[in-house]
């Protein structure tokens, strides 16, 4: 008898666990997508994603990727794997979403260790998680039942079973690119450039600068494999005499004119302060600065990012929303126009020195491959390991008091033989705040000896809410010590700059990185709506200039400039304006406040969101407005300062993964 015309035979595992697959990831997506409540520009509540074969498509290319594995557990790990990884981004997804109004993108897969370090079990989104664990359950469950009670057999005769395996795999990948293919072709463009970056659906799909949106529209699986996909294969860019002179163009010299030229300055990033943090009694020397003593107040600070996002922004000026800043450096490329770099190249004498600290392990964030001499370019790195004092590092949330960490180094934080950049990101009041920080002892019961006096005054003198109920007064006194030990801080350092005679020439520029959204406190104490993301007044956060050379040549003429609208955008521009720094416009999203361009000054999280002190958006076109009194001017301008931002984002993207002119 002839081999070709032999019965053959496909168990009908093989054939269903692909179709399991697919009906599954479909439920999955659906069951998201209405707990998360995302809706349409409409506002029409959305069960899937906009563009669904995009979806679809790719499902039915990974069930066909099933389908062609021959040995039945390899079959089994293909398919748990893929149904896993659906299930533990669902999971992610539905936590990130109710503390940020979020989604999990690809470049954050990268951050992981340091997510899952910051992550706590009041942080949870318990709901989602129920949700998703009971379809993981009844999926696996009827998997193991299909596998033991199906006894199905398909019959063939016409091919050979390695033919006939093929010719099935490639119709499913045939169907699957189809349908991708022509949703691809579906997508919604713009009537006009000007408005393309908003109301496209496929510059959107090329670009993915509305990450939440993004998701939204495409779906999981064709946002998640469009990011990778863009990730690993850049597009060619073609002439790179474009980008190379948008580089050029930018460029602006430095001034040996300006007011605090050749001048220290100590940055001091201040770990989720907010302002009802400041109090006279608790902390006092934050006080003082607050009432203006020697200080610009930035009553119009706005900021919702990562701590290590706020980081680079005042460091760069600018953040990839694609790229890792450690790929960056890795690549070799040359941040030019970072902070410390900058810094030293304005010195006259090169007898300069810039340093970085952090109590922190030196891996947290890679911040000791991003941030040296092949990076951002700081000198030196200070971390946990440069800790010689009595105090134990316990892992996260065990840290070293600010005020203990700095005073032990205190030598290398300001020194005296020379001009110096000192720049410090704070660790203790980071947070959570759901339990007693035993090393902050004596904080605690600093705040409890001013419990009674500070209440009065909280509750007479600022419109903040004073909790009632016991959770939300024991998150707030957590937060509150370690707050004391933030003031405890920078009035060290403030003391030893006047006792090392620095005070003449000295600056610091204080700011918070983010609100306290650890357990909503900041949505509590401020009375706004839990995950009301669109309520900018919860993203009002303090920023200082503790500068007396500054007061000594202007007075305390600095009414216009505290009063307007500013973000973390705007730190490095401004402080580049101060010390006569060379920089470059084109490559910083921000202006100097000192500027008549300070009114254009806008805000992108890399949270998702975007928006001034009145006006937030998630997208461009549809916006959230905080005040009644905005304009349809207001409006205009807000959306063309979002197009601006785009525009110059897209050029910096291109610019930072292509490494061009060395990356700066």
């Amino acid at each position: 008898m002839n081999k070709t015309n032999r019965i053959k035979e496909i168990d009908g595992y093989r054939v269903f666990l692909p179709l399991f697959f697919i009906v599954f990831a479909i439920i999955f997506e659906i069951t998201n997508f209405l707990y998360l409540g995302f809706t349409d520009s409409n506002g029409n509540l959305m069960v899937i994603p906009t563009y669904f074969l995009f979806d679809l498509g790719i499902m039915i290319i990974f069930a066909g990727i099933i389908y062609l594995v021959t040995n039945k557990i390899a079959m089994n790990i293909v398919y748990y794997f893929l149904i896993s990884m659906h299930f533990i981004l669902n999971v992610t997804n539905s936590t990130l979403y109710a503390i940020f109004g979020d989604v999990l993108s690809f470049d954050s897969l990268f951050l992981g260790a340091e997510a899952t370090s910051a992550l706590t079990v009041s942080l949870i989104d318990w709901i989602g998680v129920l949700i998703n664990v009971l379809l993981f359950a009844a999926m696996v469950t009827l998997t193991v039942v299909l596998q033991k009670r199906c006894k199905i057999v398909f019959k063939y005769n016409k091919f050979s079973k390695t033919a006939f395996l093929l010719a099935s795999f490639l119709l499913f990948e045939t169907v699957g690119i189809t349908l991708y293919a022509i949703e691809r072709s579906s997508l919604t463009t713009s009537v006009s450039a000007e408005n393309e970056i908003e109301t496209s659906d496929e510059y959107l799909y090329d670009h993915f600068q509305f990450k939440l949106d993004a998701f939204k529209k495409f779906g999981h699986y064709g946002f998640y494999v469009k990011s990778f996909l863009s990730y690993i294969f850049p597009d060619d860019i073609g002439d790179e005499s474009t980008y190379q002179k948008f580089i050029d163009d930018g460029h602006v010299t430095s001034n040996n004119l300006a007011p605090l030229y050749g001048d220290n300055l100590v940055v001091i990033l201040c770990e989720s302060l907010d302002w009802f943090a400041i109090d006279p009694y608790n902390t006092p020397t934050l006080y003082k600065l607050a009432g203006g003593d020697d200080t610009i107040v930035f009553k119009q600070f706005y900021a919702r990012n990562r701590t290590n996002i706020s980081e680079v922004l005042s460091l760069l000026g600018f953040s990839s929303k694609n790229y890792m800043l450690k790929t960056a450096v890795v690549s070799g490329y040359n941040f030019y126009y970072s902070l410390p770099k900058l810094f030293e190249s304005a010195s006259s004498d090169q007898n300069v020195t810039t340093s970085y600290f952090h109590a922190n392990t030196k891996g947290f964030y890679s911040r000791n491959d991003t941030h040296g001499n092949n990076g951002v370019g700081f000198d030196n790195l200070y971390f946990v390991d440069s800790y010689t004092g009595e105090e134990k590092f316990g892992g996260f949330s065990h840290w070293i008091e600010d005020v203990e960490f700095t005073s032990n180094l205190i030598d290398e934080f300001l020194p005296t033989d020379r001009q110096f950049l000192t720049y410090y990101s704070t660790i203790t009041t980071h947070g959570p705040y759901d339990y007693e920080q035993k090393y902050l002892g004596d904080c605690y019961q600093e705040y409890d000896k001013n419990f009674e006096k500070f209440k009065i005054w909280f509750t007479e003198n600022t419109d903040f809410i004073f909790p009632t109920d016991n959770e939300t007064l024991s998150l707030f006194k957590h937060y509150k010590s370690a707050m004391i030990d933030l003031d405890k801080t920078i009035s060290n350092i403030l003391d030893e700059i006047d006792k090392r005679g620095l005070s003449d020439n000295t600056s610091v520029l204080l700011f918070a990185d983010h609100n306290s959204y650890y357990s909503n406190l900041s949505y509590r104490i401020k009375g706004v709506e839990k995950n009301n993301f669109s309520n900018t007044y919860v993203n009002n956060i303090p920023m200082f200039l503790y500068s007396p050379k500054l007061f000594d040549m202007y007075g305390d003429n600095f009414d216009e400039v505290e009063n307007t609208y500013c973000n973390t955008y705007d730190i490095l521009p401004t402080i580049c304006d101060l010390y006569g720094l060379a920089s470059n416009t084109n490559l910083y999203q921000g202006y100097s406040v000192f500027s008549d361009d300070i009114e254009n000054s806008f805000f992108v999280s890399n949270l998702g969101g975007m928006f001034t002190k009145d006006i937030f958006s998630f997208n461009i076109s549809e916006l959230y407005v905080m005040d009644d009194n905005v304009s349809q001017l207001d409006i205009e301008k807000f959306k063309a300062n979002a197009n601006l931002y785009w525009e110059k984002q897209e050029y910096i993207e291109v610019i930072l993964k292509h490494g061009i002119n060395g990356c700066f």
